[in-house]
């Protein structure tokens, strides 16, 4: 390991205040650069990804599981949906499927409740995301069903996580993790102009009540 110096600015920088970015969002912004760092180093290196192949994968899963439930602890607001608000599990195609439901709730809602009709085109282009999305899921969830097989070289029945023959190429995970990314990073930003404007519309119908009631 290459010596780190221990000195007033080395302190400094690798005092880490763990009570500061307590957000799924937060969190979610860090596996990702974390993720980018370990490919990098390996590509700098010159050396085999086997090295960090598992904490990479690992990384890039978790990647996904905490985009999903940012997302979905976002759009509940707007879904009026309990489906997956503690969201417990670790298996990323019910995660997934949970994010998509409450994205359709989320357009109903809107139209329905606000009459906020959403752009054709922004659904499309997040139906578009979610293909690539998927590929990367299904891959995962073939790999890594509970999240277990990137952590241990065993399963709790001690069997193998996996076989000899299980090959996977990391530059193919970057690839689908990057289109990944854009869907986790930017929905809530692509619907924003739609949410927005429905608590505008709560937030002046509260205030009508309150000057009417007066409470």
């Amino acid at each position: 390991m290459k010596e780190i110096p221990d000195n007033k600015f080395t302190r400094h920088q690798f005092n880490a205040f763990l009570g500061h970015h307590l957000t799924f969002a937060n969190y979610f912004g860090s596996y990702e650069r974390a993720f980018e760092a370990l490919m990098e180093n390996v590509y700098q290196s010159g050396n085999h990804v086997d090295r960090l192949a598992y904490p990479i994968l690992f990384i890039a899963r978790h990647c996904m599981e905490l985009g999903f439930k940012t997302n979905i602890r976002y759009f509940l607001k707007y879904s009026e949906k309990d489906d997956f608000k503690k969201a417990g599990t670790h298996d990323l195609e019910k995660l997934f499927g949970a994010f998509k439901l409450h994205i359709a709730e989320t357009i109903k809602n809107l139209k329905s409740k606000h009459g906020i009709e959403v752009d054709k085109a922004d659904i499309e282009e997040f139906n578009k995301y979610c293909e690539e999305v998927n590929k990367l899921t299904s891959i995962f969830h073939l790999l890594d069903k509970n999240s277990d097989s990137f952590r241990y070289p065993v399963d709790k029945e001690n069997n193998n996580s996996f076989e000899q023959k299980d090959t996977i190429n990391l530059l193919d995970v970057r690839d689908l993790y990057e289109k990944t990314s854009i869907l986790l990073t930017h929905t809530a930003d692509v619907f924003g102009k739609y949410t927005d404007y429905a608590d505008e519309i709560e937030n002046m119908y509260e205030q009508e009540m309150r000057e009417i009631y007066g409470y």
